[in-house]
């Protein structure tokens, strides 16, 4: 364990050398500083507020990524062509530790400058930052979109409106079309009629009057705005129901009397003149207040640090390999693809009548964002900028994952691969 800090602490000394920590951290902190000068908001202290930390805090996560990839695709791979490898080889040291110790210094590194910029974030963002608090965001208990792709799958098969096409193709192939449209169900809330949710509140306290709300996306069959008007209800707290279409809406529940409905159950009764359509897994959530802005952030900070340390690995295990600039252009390349690939597969879920290029290049898609899922999926500013919890467990699995189990793998491999490039 000696030899780890060793080598931690000289790769320490060298970026403190190059001045890369110091340049690093002066333009994190000048960035935060100069954001609300440089970008236009919408005028209002929250437009500001959400133009630091979305903008601010993303500009100075790009700048890290970038910053601690250059080094880490260069970490092994100059000492391997300059031939000082053999020399932090001289006392019997494992290339496992060689790599995990680079990871861990380069990570580090990264973790320490976002954290500057974090501490930074409240005072850029000035007093719209001030007590506030963030809410957990609750999702209606629903069979997974897998779930109910499987369930749909024998009916949809059979129906005479299925084209050919799809009939004769893979059950995969069948089922990830379904899994699609699973997430774009839309509910219709018909005239005098009442939609019902039930929500679990696992780990979450039971909300309580004039606390929780409730957030709605409404729509109709001609996608047009129109009054709608009706009332929702949470056990003993409901809230009215008046406002426009085509707008995501807050409805703040209260006590109000009356019968007390279906605990854990929320309803919706359309009083309006017109049918109503939602999509459930999409436009129907409830806000629960959970701990403070600071905390938050800490956990969003978390969570970044923990994306950055698996592209530090991942530039290590390249510099182990290949030349560094080989090993930038590839982890760069790979940045890119993963960046851009959850768009591609959105944008063309399927490959019917596609040719087969389109269809090479999907599949390379889909295969890209399933592996980068862990990683992409936990990036946090948005949620950060609009105030919804970044849950502990996120934080959790994010640790887990991109801290711990793939970083070691990682390094493994490395170590697997390095001595064999001393021999060559």
């Amino acid at each position: 364990m000696r030899a780890f800090f060793d080598i931690f602490l000289l790769e320490l000394r060298a970026l403190s050398r190059s001045w890369s920590l110091a340049m690093l951290s002066a333009a994190s902190a000048a960035w935060m500083l100069a954001v609300p000068r440089l970008v236009v908001g919408d005028g209002t202290a929250e437009g500001m507020r959400e133009v630091c930390l979305r903008y601010g805090l993303g500009g100075v996560m790009a700048l890290v990524t970038v910053s601690m990839l250059a080094a880490a695709t260069g970490s092994l791979a100059r000492e391997r062509a300059a031939k000082r490898l053999q020399l932090t080889m001289v006392r019997p040291v494992r290339y496992f530790m060689i790599a995990a110790a680079k990871i861990a210094a380069l990570a580090s590194t990264g973790a320490a400058v976002l954290a500057l910029a974090c501490a930074l974030a409240p005072f850029a963002a000035g007093t719209a930052a001030e007590g506030r608090r963030c809410v957990h965001v609750l999702h209606p208990a629903m069979p997974s979109p897998a779930e109910e792709a499987k369930a749909m799958y024998a009916e949809y098969m059979k129906s005479p409106d299925t084209p050919e096409a799809v009939k004769k193709a893979r059950r995969s192939t069948v089922l990830r079309i379904l899994e699609t449209r699973a997430w774009d169900r839309y509910e219709t809330v018909h005239t005098n009629s009442t939609a019902r949710w039930r929500f679990r509140f696992d780990g979450v306290e039971a909300p309580r009057s004039g606390e929780v709300s409730a957030r709605f996306r409404f729509s109709n069959v001609n996608n047009a705005r129109q009054d709608v008007a009706g009332e929702l209800r949470l056990g003993a707290l409901s809230a009215v129901v008046s406002n426009l279409t085509q707008a995501v809406l807050v409805f703040p529940l209260a006590d109000r009397g009356g019968d007390a409905g279906e605990e854990g159950v929320l309803t919706f009764r359309n009083d309006g003149k017109d049918a109503l359509m939602m999509r459930p897994r999409r436009d129907v959530e409830l806000l629960v207040p959970a701990d403070s802005f600071v905390w938050n952030l800490l956990r969003s900070w978390a969570e970044m640090a923990a994306v950055v340390t698996l592209v530090v690995a991942f530039g290590v295990f390249l510099s182990a390999a290949l030349g560094r600039p080989v090993a930038l252009f590839t982890a760069i390349v790979f940045l890119l693809v993963s960046e851009m690939s959850p768009s591609v597969v959105e944008q063309y879920p399927d490959e019917f009548g596609a040719t087969l290029s389109d269809r090479i290049g999907l599949m390379v898609a889909r295969t890209v964002t399933d592996a980068t899922h862990p990683v992409s999926s936990l990036t946090p500013l948005e949620r950060l900028s609009r105030d919804e919890c970044v849950e502990p467990r996120e934080v959790v699995r994010a640790v887990a994952i991109n801290v711990v189990a793939l970083p070691i793998l990682l390094a493994f491999l490395a170590a697997f691969i390095l001595p064999r490039k001393q021999e060559e």
